[in-house]
């Protein structure tokens, strides 16, 4: 489990978001708003990325990538956000979709 959620066989390479609460202020957290704030790996070919984009802005998102041998400009999927529910939704969305067989 991670952030509540389950992640199937995703392994957390770097956790900088998994404090934030359900009920996220983007003025109370901006500080910690960055641009690298989650990476978890699917085997050995794929990586979930999570971050704030532009960092420390409030006017900003969370961007979600998930991309496939390093092709970052070619992500198998790539979402924004503005809350923390929608995205711990998606990250588990993803997670389950990733968990299915073919």
């Amino acid at each position: 489990m991670f952030w509540n959620l389950d992640i199937g066989k995703g392994v957390v390479v770097y956790d900088q978001i998994s404090h934030l609460p359900d009920a996220f202020d983007v003025a109370v957290h901006i500080d910690c708003l960055r641009e690298d704030m989650l990476q978890i790996r699917f085997g050995d070919h794929l990586l979930l990325d999570v971050g704030w984009y532009p960092s420390f802005n409030e006017q900003g998102r969370f961007l979600l990538l998930l991309v496939k041998d390093q092709a970052w400009e070619q992500p198998l999927e790539s979402a924004k956000f503005t809350d923390v529910v929608t995205l711990k939704q998606h990250i588990a969305h993803i997670a389950r979709k990733l968990a299915s067989p073919i």
